[in-house]
């Protein structure tokens, strides 16, 4: 038999934590934050004032860009991310790798790195992280990985009976124009490190993958 009257057998309402709503508003700030995109180079250096949603972007990158917690905890977390590859300004540069790797007995074979242009559409999506990682290791400020990509490369290229000795990565690229103008087609290219294979660790590799 139940009972009547005010329903006092209800099981009482839960209630969120404050401490839980002002971490959810902290990351939602957070993640904001940093996807907004980057103001244009010629506001960055004050050569003109910035104009309408200009001044948010500004403020954002001067402001709360430099506010270290947020940076901190978006990159010990693995949140940060970057949705402006629109704007302001599109990558104006196509590059893409490969390396020459040499081996014991002085043969030489290309490692082809995946590159997204010619990949068919289903492996664009699985090898995008590819892209990713080159778009980075690409550039000098990241040199530290050169030697970790080159031993890498190496593993991939691996022959027991002749194992590599050398990996020499090649950068090419190709200057994308504004639009209405002539567009090069022949890329640049530069060999821009030139690795001794570690033969420990490529021994080491062949044991444990």
């Amino acid at each position: 038999m139940t009972s009547s009257g005010t329903g006092s057998s209800a099981e009482p309402k839960r209630r969120v934590s404050v401490f839980v709503k002002l971490f959810v508003l902290f990351h939602l700030v957070a993640i904001t934050v940093w996807a907004l995109p980057h103001p244009r180079d010629d506001l960055l250096q004050g050569k003109r004032p910035p104009f309408g949603t200009e001044r948010i972007l500004l403020w954002n990158h001067d402001t709360l860009w430099q506010f270290q917690p947020i940076e901190l905890y978006l990159f010990v977390t693995g949140f940060w991310q970057y949705w402006d590859m629109f704007a302001p300004d599109p990558a104006q540069i196509d590059f893409w790798c490969d390396a020459k790797v040499v081996y014991k007995d002085g043969a030489e074979k290309t490692y082809q790195y995946p590159r997204i242009y010619s990949l068919p559409i289903p492996m664009k999506f699985i090898k995008e992280r590819f892209r990713k990682f080159y778009e980075r290791v690409n550039s000098d400020d990241y040199s530290n990985l050169w030697s970790t990509f080159g031993q890498r490369i190496a593993h991939e290229m691996d022959d027991p009976k002749n194992p590599p000795v050398e990996v020499k990565l090649v950068r090419h690229w190709l200057q994308i124009v504004p639009p209405g103008k002539p567009q090069p087609t022949e890329y640049n290219h530069y060999e821009f490190y030139d690795y001794a294979v570690d033969q420990k660790r490529l021994e080491w590799a062949r044991t444990h993958f």
